[in-house]
């Protein structure tokens, strides 16, 4: 009996697009095709996801396709690009694929976001429910912001998505947390990418007096953390390099336990939530204001 391939039944999701917003049974058997046969089934690498965006040429037809690939025991997401054919036979793959701020928002659909009969406090979310740890994570932060006395909005799966996270960053928050799938530039959501060209074109104090903390690989590094840190954020923290599922969840909970609840210095603090529940250091990066989180006013 042949043996399964571990990624043999990742799901693959075509994301809209400004060219189209929704690619037909047909197309969308020729884009997963080819994702699985020229990525998914050579790698040995388990993935839980993959998200892709179609790239049209000027004539509307198929030029290359950028596959979000998100890691099965990662928060990474391994960006890879595929130029294509009229019927999406690949032509070339370029691994390791840096690209453009374009290509990584997806030019997702407009969305109307939610809108909370109060403004909250603090939001915590995930795209990625279906992983436990992340779910968990989530509603652990949002346990304790409530028993500190917090107003606090929970986004789980499709309320994880790219307008509901511009809506309530842009809404002057206190705090706000996500665990799932990152890279250098930017985090990926339930229908596309929030990125470092977004908040780069924020007002200068369009995140204030937020501290952001995505529990997601790479995101500690150019260009994201310096643009959220241009927008206006009190504090960012986040991944320096690929962060365990699991273990980095231990280190988000920690981490908002210790400032909500014992008023904790927040830098000293993902420190020791590191050193506590991390298995190596030096995987988690914060910076701007490492103090004490701001009381209830």
């Amino acid at each position: 009996m042949k043996d399964k391939h571990v990624n043999e039944n990742v799901k693959v999701v075509v994301l809209p697009t400004a060219v189209k917003a929704t690619y037909g049974a047909r197309e969308s058997n020729q884009i997963q095709k080819a994702v699985m046969d020229n990525l998914l089934l050579p790698s040995k690498e388990p993935y839980h996801k993959v998200h892709v965006v179609v790239k049209h040429r000027p004539d509307g037809k198929p030029e290359a396709l950028v596959a979000y690939m998100l890691r099965a025991h990662t928060y990474t997401a391994d960006i890879v690009k595929m130029n294509v054919d009229d019927t999406y036979g690949v032509l070339s793959v370029e691994m390791s694929y840096a690209g453009d701020e374009e290509d990584y928002a997806g030019m997702p659909l407009p969305r109307v976001p939610i809108k909370p009969k109060r403004a909250p406090d603090m939001v915590f979310g995930t795209p990625v429910p279906e992983i436990p740890s992340a779910k968990a994570g989530v509603e652990y932060a949002c346990k304790v912001a409530a028993s500190a006395g917090y107003k606090v909005v929970k986004l789980l799966g499709k309320d994880a998505n790219v307008a509901n996270y511009r809506s309530c960053l842009s809404g002057h928050l206190k705090a706000f947390g996500n665990i799932g799938h990152g890279y250098t530039g930017g985090i990926v959501l339930f229908d596309g990418n929030l990125t470092s060209q977004w908040f780069s074109l924020q007002a200068k104090k369009a995140l204030w007096p937020e501290v952001v903390y995505f529990n997601s690989c790479q995101v500690f590094n150019p260009p994201l953390q310096p643009s959220i840190m241009k927008a206006g954020a009190r504090t960012f923290a986040g991944g320096k390099v690929n962060l365990l599922i699991g273990p980095s969840e231990e280190v988000f909970k920690c981490f908002w336990t210790k400032v909500l609840k014992a008023a904790a210095k927040m830098g000293e603090t993902l420190k020791t939530c590191e050193k506590q529940k991390y298995p190596v250091p030096n995987a988690h990066g914060i910076s701007g204001d490492l103090g004490k989180f701001l009381p209830i006013p």
